[in-house]
């Protein structure tokens, strides 16, 4: 119960919109044209009889006949099974998109839910996994689930009264007592299914433990193996393949471990799941036989019988054979659930707004996430076209007041008043493999602007040599130099004009004349916007209007490197 509250909690949102009518109506068409199919399984059942008591009796005719409605029993079966699993992988597509957006916008979302997870220590493990797996495994298996669950309901009532009407009564005496059982055959079906249902249970109830397990450790080990080769430079450098090499084996080790402890139990389950299969078949011809030998049903009822019989059991029985992709799905619902609830779970932002003259105005005391007191009143005003320089040493918190003034870093007192025009560019650039036009555009897309307006902005930084790579796509962190990506930077922020810049570090690669270059080109071209650039290049302070030395605000704290600051 509590898996289905998680459920229905993780797609309201979507089955809930208006965009969603078209995938209500790919869902009932795929159930209906599914569930017709129960209906040719009836008639086959109506036709088996016939045709085998024809069989029985020779009759040459009425077998020819019969043959002829098998072609087209046959046709109209192939036909609804065939376009009911075509319109349900186009739901499945659909679907997923609608949750992808859904899940996305809340990750992704303008007060950076994603980076506040990670900030705050509250991030689940491998939330890439959890939208890109858990969504589509969500997706698949409700509607697999679904249509197997409506399919065995419609057919446990289409066969369950043709089992009843074909089986009789069963006459016995009991204690010098006559007892008469109409229906025997249902009921035993009923009794059979009920202890297949509880045996099912008992073998198979570890495996959605065991399915969670192996979900979180593969992401791990994926995790390791893309960390591996986003630094590949640092790992050869220092020599350190073998022991990466080792680490990746652990992590691996791990997947091992449960996935023997998962193919143990589902080879457990699959003896009895299989040998249940087995009985299954062959259970009604045993009950039905007494009354076979003794004339009281043709060769034709007894087939009838048999379908009818294995029809209801299975039907009865379909939690043991989805009791695996129930469980699977179940460890699913979970991840994503849990995943959800942390994204919802939001904290207003204590940035005031504010669109004026001055860009940035902030008086306030910035402390680490364990409130440790990390800058002591601190007053800042960033006007439009100034430079303000903030130093200190090492590890006074320089990049945690830059993420603090962005509306990053919530562990803080006092007040901020910015504008919403701001960008905060860490030390970490963030190169993703994409075109060159598509990273220098970035935040925006790139139809916000023209070749030539690309093409000047590379000019300007002195990337001239880039003119003809702009609808290049590659992996712009090996294929530019620091200094490089660090030019990139500027012409995205000459292309973007934002009125506020928070820069950390952001000219630490390049050479004296470079920097004071480029510094003097944003103040030149962005003379409405105010830039504030954390640096330990003193040559920087003769183009800032503005300088604060972090010390005087700091003196008073041990010389340790408190969590999170530089």
């Amino acid at each position: 119960m509590k898996t289905l509250k998680q459920f229905f909690y993780l797609v309201k949102p979507f089955w809930g919109q208006r965009a969603a009518l078209f995938c209500w109506i790919l869902l009932f068409a795929s159930l209906g044209l599914t569930l017709t199919s129960v209906w040719f399984n009836v008639k086959m059942n109506a036709w088996n009889g016939d045709f085998y008591n024809s069989l029985q009796k020779l009759d040459g005719q009425a077998l020819y006949g019969l043959l002829q409605y098998f072609v087209i029993l046959v046709s109209g079966l192939i036909f609804v099974v065939v376009m009911g699993n075509y319109l349900k992988q186009m739901l499945v597509i659909r679907w997923r998109k609608g949750m992808t957006e859904l899940i996305l916008g809340r990750w992704l979302s303008p007060n950076s839910k994603h980076y506040m997870l990670r900030l705050t220590s509250q991030e689940p493990d491998n939330p890439d996994q959890r939208i890109a797996e858990d969504i589509r495994l969500l997706v698949e298996s409700t509607l697999n689930l679904l249509v197997t669950f409506l399919h065995s309901m419609l057919t446990l009532v289409s066969f369950a009264a043709i089992l009843w009407t074909l089986s009789g009564s069963l006459t016995f005496t009991f204690s010098g007592s006559d007892w008469t059982i109409p229906g025997y055959m249902f009921w035993a079906c009923i009794i059979y299914t009920i202890i297949g249902i509880a045996l099912t249970q008992w073998i198979g109830f570890p495996l959605r433990r065991l399915h969670m397990d192996k979900q979180r450790r593969e992401a791990d080990y994926r995790s390791s193996l893309i960390n591996c080769r986003q630094h590949g430079d640092a790992i050869a450098g220092q020599r350190g393949e073998n022991q990466d090499r080792k680490e990746l084996m652990g992590r691996f080790s791990e997947i091992i471990g449960n996935w023997n402890r998962l193919i143990s139990c589902e080879r457990n389950l699959s003896f009895y799941t299989v040998g249940y299969q087995q009985v299954t078949a062959l259970a009604p011809v045993l009950l039905a036989l007494p009354k076979f030998l003794a004339g009281e049903i043709m060769l034709g009822g007894l087939m009838q019988l048999r379908q009818a019989f294995s029809s209801v059991a299975t039907s009865l029985g379909w939690f043991i054979f989805a009791y695996k992709e129930i469980a699977a799905w179940q460890a699913t619902v979970s991840r994503l659930y849990n995943f959800v609830i942390l994204l919802e779970n939001d904290k207003n932002s204590e940035v005031k707004i504010q669109e004026n003259s001055i860009p940035l105005s902030a008086n306030l005391t910035v402390s680490t996430a364990d409130n440790r007191q990390l800058i002591n009143h601190v007053s800042l005003i960033a006007k439009q076209g100034e430079l303000t320089l903030i130093s200190g040493r090492s590890g006074i918190g320089k990049s945690t007041l830059l993420r603090t003034l962005s509306g990053h870093w919530p562990f803080f007192s006092g007040d901020i008043s910015r504008t919403n025009s701001v960008m905060w560019i860490p030390q970490r650039l963030y190169l993703p493999i994409s075109r060159l036009d598509s990273l220098l555009a970035y935040p925006q897309a790139i139809s916000k602007f023209s070749l030539a307006d690309f093409q000047y902005a590379l000019t300007l930084v002195g990337l001239e040599k880039l003119h003809h790579q702009l609808t290049l796509e590659t992996d712009w962190n090996n294929r530019l130099s620091g200094g490089e990506q660090q030019r990139i930077m500027f012409a995205r922020l000459l292309l973007n004009r934002p009125k506020l810049l928070l820069l950390d570090e952001t000219t630490s690669a390049l050479d004296e004349n470079s920097a004071l270059e480029l510094i003097a080109l944003l103040k030149a071209q962005l003379h409405e916007s105010a830039i504030v650039l954390v640096s330990h290049q003193r040559f920087i302070s003769s183009l800032a209007e503005q300088q604060i030395d972090l010390s005087e605000f700091n003196a008073h704290l041990s010389t340790g490197t408190p969590e999170y600051a530089s």
